[in-house]
């Protein structure tokens, strides 16, 4: 959740003018949260955040948050899974 946050205030942090906005929402970062903020201008409430599973291996862990958010999410985020056009 760090990862996710830490990059997400990097971008909030930035000074944008009309033409860099448009940019910043084309550019693909590490962390399709940190997309889906810039896009849809949203403001996360990590206060409010949780965390519902861990995983020490990596890729357990990329097949598990997939998983989950494709099972609950009406609105996928995540880059891999999102649906093919």
């Amino acid at each position: 959740m760090k990862e996710h946050q830490k990059e997400v205030e990097q971008q909030e942090g930035r000074k944008y003018t009309r033409s860099t906005k448009r940019q910043s929402q084309t550019e693909q970062n590490k962390s399709a949260i940190t997309d889906h903020v810039n896009r849809e201008n949203h403001v996360i409430n990590w206060d409010e955040a949780n965390i519902i599973g861990r995983e020490s291996e990596r890729m357990a862990r990329c097949i598990r948050e997939a998983i989950k958010i494709r099972k609950e999410s009406q609105d996928v985020m995540n880059r891999e899974l999102e649906p093919a056009s």
